[in-house]
């Protein structure tokens, strides 16, 4: 008998889902990753998601629509994670006819069955507040609607769904070989101490390193085909007092740079693509890349920015390489690869993926493992995520619900939490009547009680765990702010009750690594604790 009947190796944006998935219908899984959650290609602030107006193939009209339709069930499941975004798309410049590119957003409308997001309409720009901040001469442009996604919580809120279905979530443990039979036994490696875990099927959702793990499992097959891809993006100060977006057309290679509002006072823009030959290597935003992004920015709004005023950074997507056929659905922006040889454990290997569309992959994966799991039905299409137990026109409501509750918090603060974790912003806050109750202050709004809860719920261990990769409150975070978080965080980590859900699992493995006989009780037992 198996520890496990699933291991996923990988916990981005698609290993998450997949984890989620299969816990939902009573299966049991394991998920791994050798670093913290969300550390690839995930690892962005909020994106609009539906890619629209980008290139599409020829032929993939209805994975295109299947898409498009995906951001009505973000929307009704993680209302807090996925927002509706008005993106103003400037036509002028962009190379493209502009009753071609209104066509493209009608037909957008048109075929998506929208149930909650508005259509596209024409603005005046002359006399829209949108029009404020750009040059005179773009009078007019497109105000489509798009979903807006947290791309850092999204696979937080999986993980954590997961782990209270029953899953077990290790990070910083990496994957070191596997052995395939009837079922897989995996060596991992955590803490320096090597552990062995058997799994009846196993999905390879590592991102960047999928090849690395594909090598590893199957040592004589070919690795899966991928392509790394950088973006580059900046952060600069908020140049517009609105909540919307552009787009704006970039004449070098006919795609659109995307300048969004994130916090109160700063400007995400980006991407600009450039391929990456060495998916390890370090990606790095170039002078160059900073620079033509500032000079696009410039062409359109009045205030000007210079590369040394902005904060770049950069992160690495994973695509499909080549255009070979497959038999598995490529409208997820992802390729399914099943190997399923007769009598041994079936591999699923993800090669690329949109975090919008994680949630229809991994229904896919499941589904077709299904004959060797023997799980429930599909789910996720109408089950919320953790907090996102509520309609997406009572976010404004819970907004207005917890300044009422705890009315000692700014209004950027509530606005924060309730957007960040939903209606479990009372497992944060607590019964909080004062601010002196939230402990001690780092940055801004960040406080102890947070971080605590981030340690507690969200496998949180380092300060860049918490500031980059639970939140985006790192961009303008204060270095004295941040090593006193380290301290309070460091003493956090050694109080009695850290570390619970690694310790357990932990002492349970190795003690079965000693005495192989107890393996099912004691697979069973680090079930049940882990849930408890």
């Amino acid at each position: 008998m198996a520890d496990f009947d699933l291991a996923v190796i990988g916990a981005g944006a698609s290993g998450t889902a997949v984890a989620r998935d299969a816990a939902g219908r009573g299966i049991k899984v394991l998920l791994l990753e050798q670093n913290d959650l969300a550390t690839g290609a995930s690892f962005a602030p909020g994106m609009p998601v539906c890619g629209a107006l980008g290139t599409r193939r020829r032929g993939a009209f209805g994975a295109f629509r299947t898409a498009l339709m995906e951001r009505e069930t973000m929307l009704a499941t993680a209302p807090h994670l996925v927002q509706a975004q008005r993106l103003v798309l400037l036509p002028q410049d962009s190379g493209r006819s502009p009753l071609a590119l209104r066509a493209r957003l009608f037909g957008c409308d048109y075929f998506t069955r929208r149930r909650i997001l508005p259509p596209t309409e024409v603005l005046d720009l002359t006399h829209h507040a949108c029009g404020t901040a750009l040059r005179r001469q773009f009078d007019y442009g497109f105000a489509c609607w798009d979903c807006r996604a947290d791309e850092i919580r999204l696979p937080i809120a999986n993980a954590r769904d997961a782990a209270e279905r029953g899953a077990v979530v290790r990070l910083r443990t990496r994957f070191v070989r596997a052995e395939r039979s009837k079922t897989w036994a995996l060596v991992l490696s955590a803490g320096g101490e090597r552990e062995v875990v058997t799994a009846h099927a196993l999905v390879n959702a590592a991102g960047a390193s999928v090849q690395q793990v594909a090598a590893r499992a199957l040592p004589m097959a070919p690795p899966p085909p991928i392509r790394c891809i950088k973006e580059t993006y900046i952060v600069t100060g908020r140049q517009f007092d609105h909540d919307g977006g552009y787009l704006l057309p970039d004449r070098r290679d006919g795609r659109f740079i995307l300048v969004l509002p994130i916090g109160e006072d700063a400007s995400l823009i980006g991407p600009v693509e450039q391929d990456l030959l060495d998916a390890a290597a370090p990606a790095s935003p170039t002078a160059e890349e900073i620079a033509s992004l500032c000079a696009l920015y410039n062409h359109f709004f009045r205030q000007v920015i210079h590369p040394k005023d902005v904060l770049p950074f950069a992160r690495v997507r994973v695509t499909p390489a080549g255009r070979r056929r497959s038999a598995t659905p490529r409208g997820f922006g992802g390729v399914l690869h099943f190997d399923q040889p007769s009598g041994l454990a079936p591999l699923v290997t993800i090669r690329g993926g949109m975090v919008m569309m994680a949630r229809r992959l991994a229904q896919s994966v499941v589904d077709r493992l299904s004959w060797c799991l023997r799980g429930a039905p599909a789910w996720t299409g109408h089950s919320s995520l953790p907090g996102g137990d509520l309609t997406p026109d009572r976010c404004e409501t819970l907004v207005a619900e917890s300044k009422q509750r705890w009315p000692f918090l700014d209004a950027y603060q509530v606005r924060r939490l309730a957007s960040s974790y939903g209606t479990r912003i009372d497992r944060v806050l607590g019964n909080a009547a004062q601010a002196a109750d939230l402990g001690e202050r780092f940055g801004r709004d960040l406080t102890a009680a947070e971080v605590g809860y981030l340690m507690r719920e969200e496998w949180a261990q380092t300060a860049d765990d918490v500031l980059w990769r639970r939140s985006s409150l790192g961009i303008g975070f204060a270095k004295e702010d941040h090593e006193a978080l380290m301290r309070f965080m460091a003493v956090q980590r050694n109080a009695p009750s850290a570390g619970r859900d690694v310790g357990v699992v932990g002492k349970a493995y190795r003690a079965r690594e000693h005495d192989p006989e107890k393996s099912a009780d004691c697979s069973d037992k680090v079930m049940r604790q882990n849930t408890e």
